[in-house]
């Protein structure tokens, strides 16, 4: 399922604008060419011909074919389309990561694995490994972003308080823009090591701190951190013995994180 930006500030709607010639109106536009196909196959010089959409069923090919005279004047065009959402004044959760750890044992910790959902019905995530902020607001006021987990349930369970306390750490991963560079104005940002484990009673376990940039310390625009098996930044705890394994087997579970996204104060007025 697609994820749902989660917009935290700002007052500005997000703006959608095609990138290309500015025109009173877009319109479909035709592919030319300079080969026109006769019904037996054929194909002669006729500049102009009408192409109609490259790949549609009623489309001809685009062909760039020469005049008789040989004066390099064959030509095929076609349009195509470039777009992007401009926000500004916002700041917004795109994308949060996944965790797989695959195979493991009770007692042991292991590194992750890949960032798949194994299926489970995840709401907000789409089987990636980045936790993504896109902050377009004036001036950087800064922002913080923290997690927490429930406790890991066995495929089918519904009793959350039969789950598993395992405690899923996060190291420090780098905050880049998309083309790689770090947002830090000065030096290297990055986030910060969470340990996430779900409460006994089987709700949400305390948040933790993954990301706390202060005002002006970082570049506006896209911000990501990657938790992946290269990055080798994600682990699990399996160091819950409250209910050991019995038999021999394979038993699946899930655990649910909340990614919390929040501004920071911008006003020093008291209440």
């Amino acid at each position: 399922m697609k994820l749902s930006k989660s917009v935290l500030a700002g007052s500005l709607a997000t703006a959608g604008i095609v990138l290309g010639a500015i025109a009173p109106a877009v319109t479909a536009q035709a592919a030319t060419a300079t080969g026109a196909t006769a019904n037996d196959g054929t194909v002669t010089y006729k500049a102009g011909t009408n192409v109609g959409p490259l790949g549609g069923e009623d489309s001809k090919l685009a062909i760039a074919f020469d005049s008789a005279e040989g004066k390099g004047d064959g030509e095929a065009s076609a349009e195509s389309n470039a777009n992007v959402k401009v926000q500004s004044g916002l700041l917004t959760l795109d994308a949060v990561p996944d965790f797989g750890f695959a195979n493991a044992a009770e007692g042991t910790t292991v590194a992750l694995d890949n960032n798949d959902t194994n299926g489970h019905p995840a709401t907000d995530s789409e089987g990636q490994d980045k936790l993504t902020v896109t902050d377009s607001r004036a001036g950087a006021p800064g922002f913080t972003v923290d997690a927490a987990i429930t406790k890991f349930l066995a495929e089918g369970s519904t009793d959350a308080t039969k789950g598993k306390a395992y405690t899923l750490n996060l190291g420090q991963a780098k905050l880049l823009n998309d083309k790689g560079d770090n947002v830090s104005t000065n030096g290297v940002a990055l986030t910060n090591e969470a340990h996430l484990v779900g409460k006994a009673d089987g709700t949400t376990g305390d948040t933790s701190n993954v990301i706390s940039l202060d005002k002006d310390t970082y570049n506006n625009g896209p911000i990501n951190a990657s938790f992946n098996k290269d990055a080798g930044n994600a682990t699990l705890n399996l160091n819950d013995t409250s209910d050991p394994a019995a038999g021999n087997g394979v038993k699946s579970y899930n655990a649910t994180i909340t990614w919390t996204l929040k501004t920071l104060a911008t006003s020093t007025d008291k209440a």
